[in-house]
């Protein structure tokens, strides 16, 4: 048991070390990290402080990312539509689409990096990092996950 939650901890400590290096390499500015500092700020003043306990600056942009990603699966389902509108109808009515989906991305990645106080150009490499992050992302799903089914199985025992 003893020797499990060693290498439990170790995973986690490689698991923040390959976060920041992404982090580190992901091309953020001085104004980007300036505005994760500040939204960080934010959350802890609204927060209680034994919610916030755990939030530090590289959570923060990790947890940022992840919210980024939805506009990925948008994205996703704009292409297909995409694709669906490119083989049924003439050319010049698929490059009318291209345009209004290019649009309508667009505004909604402005409309959420409005909504998280961040410059559109933040968003794009907030959604470049969480693609970098993907299986990093994954395996701290999968560790969360196993540890609320434990605490549920130590909850019902006790």
């Amino acid at each position: 048991m003893e020797i499990q939650n060693g290498l439990e901890d170790y995973w986690r400590m490689e698991n923040k070390t390959a976060i920041r290096e992404k982090i580190l390499s992901n091309n953020f500015t001085r104004k980007d990290y300036f505005v994760f500092k500040s939204n960080v700020q934010l959350i802890k003043k609204i927060y209680h402080p034994d919610l916030t306990a755990g939030i530090n600056l590289p959570e923060a942009i990790t947890q940022m990312a992840e919210d980024s990603t939805k506009l990925r699966n948008i994205a996703v389902v704009y292409v297909v539509l995409f694709l669906i509108l490119l083989f049924r109808h003439d050319k010049a009515q698929a490059l009318i689409n291209i345009i209004v989906i290019t649009i309508v991305l667009l505004i909604m990645l402005w409309a959420n990096a409005c909504q998280r106080n961040l410059p559109v150009s933040t968003e794009l490499r907030l959604i470049k990092l969480a693609i970098r992050m993907r299986k990093i992302l994954k395996a701290r799903a999968r560790e969360e996950k196993a540890s609320i089914k434990a605490e549920r199985k130590r909850q019902r025992a006790g």
